[in-house]
């Protein structure tokens, strides 16, 4: 009797039918989706991708393996300082394994560079890994060794004509930063860069630089990150001691928060003395006093667009057309930017 009072609270396991029936099509469309996707409208593609979401549909990974001796179990790298990573990003990545019948493991890359690129090669080697999708950097010492057996898709790295590829690693809406700041009458700026080896990273600083040229501006200095409050509290204490800084750039947001209590600290006021712009808009920044103005850009369609790209990659087709599109940034401005001001000068 209890087994059978168990059984009748389980809930069932939806089927394809049911998959079909949300979605509007044939079993047999939901089939062909989680076989390959071929042939299907791209608002097929999309009615069937929401259905299987929001029915949570997993398949049988085990029986698919052994009817097609195909892998279904993909791999996501992420940074090993995850906090600073966006879920948002990781959670439409996994969606869209899930909704094509993937299994997703999430690894973060620890250690020294040496043992972060001796534990990628490990996982490029697998023999029960069907792709991976990795956020962070490809190290150096696994891009030449030509043993990789496993399809890789890196977000944020370069196409074959070294365009920047996905809005990680874009930086043109710096542009609008700096033109926002200095129609608020700034001429002064500094900026906090992330680490050197992340595309993101160099294009920022990059375009950053190119702005403050275009514009006519003056950059007094830029100090080196690591995505971490603890490096921008740092280069906030470098602007702290300089003369007539009035804007501040921090290429992530959590480097933002690291500047701002620095110059606190330092009885410095944002942005009434100097303005802080961040990027990611992670969702603390709008509780943050003073509330951080940023850049917010659809993360998570990132994630899903670049798991999609190793899907078919795994497969041997095409990339999506949408692979390399980039989401919508827009400036999101809060408290932490004001009118430029003049400072108080510090005796030299």
């Amino acid at each position: 009797m209890v087994q059978e009072a168990v059984a009748r609270g389980r809930a069932k396991a939806p089927t394809i039918y049911d998959v079909a029936a949300l979605a509007g099509v044939s079993h047999q469309t939901v089939s062909r989706y989680l076989k390959d996707g071929k042939g299907l409208k791209p608002g097929t593609l999309e009615r069937v991708e929401k259905a299987l979401s929001e029915l949570r549909y997993t398949p049988n990974l085990a029986a698919r393996s052994l009817r097609s001796r195909k892998l279904y179990r993909v791999v996501v790298v992420v940074p090993e300082a995850s906090l600073y990573f966006p879920a948002r990003m990781l959670n439409g990545a996994a969606g869209a394994a899930h909704a094509r019948g993937y299994r997703v493991d999430v690894v973060a890359m620890e250690g020294t560079a040496q043992a972060r690129a001796l534990q990628l090669e490990r996982l490029l080697t697998g023999e029960d890994i069907a792709g991976i999708l990795s956020f962070v950097p490809r190290p150096k010492a696994t891009a030449a060794t030509g043993t990789a057996t496993v399809p890789m898709v890196v977000a944020g790295e370069y196409d074959n004509k070294m365009r920047a590829r996905g809005s990680l690693a874009d930086g043109t809406a710096v542009h609008s930063i700096i033109r926002e700041l200095a129609a608020l009458g700034h001429t002064n700026f500094f900026h906090v860069a992330g680490p050197a080896a992340w595309p993101a990273a160099r294009n920022r600083k990059a375009v950053y630089q190119e702005a403050i040229a275009a514009l006519g501006l003056t950059s007094l200095g830029m100090a080196a990150g690591d995505w971490s409050p603890a490096s921008g509290y740092a280069a906030g204490k470098k602007i702290a001691a300089l003369n007539g800084v009035t804007a501040v750039f921090a290429a992530n947001d959590q480097m933002a928060f690291g500047v701002i209590r620095a110059l606190h600290d330092q009885g410095i006021r944002v942005p009434v003395d100097v303005s802080v712009f961040g990027w990611d808009d992670v969702p603390e920044g709008s509780y943050f006093i003073p509330s951080l103005s940023t850049v917010h850009m659809d993360v998570e369609a990132l994630g899903a667009r670049s798991m999609r790209e190793l899907i078919a990659r795994i497969h041997g087709e095409e990339p999506p057309q949408d692979a390399a599109a980039l989401p919508l940034m827009e400036l999101v401005l809060r408290e932490s930017t004001g009118p430029a001001a003049p400072r108080q000068l510090k005796p030299a």
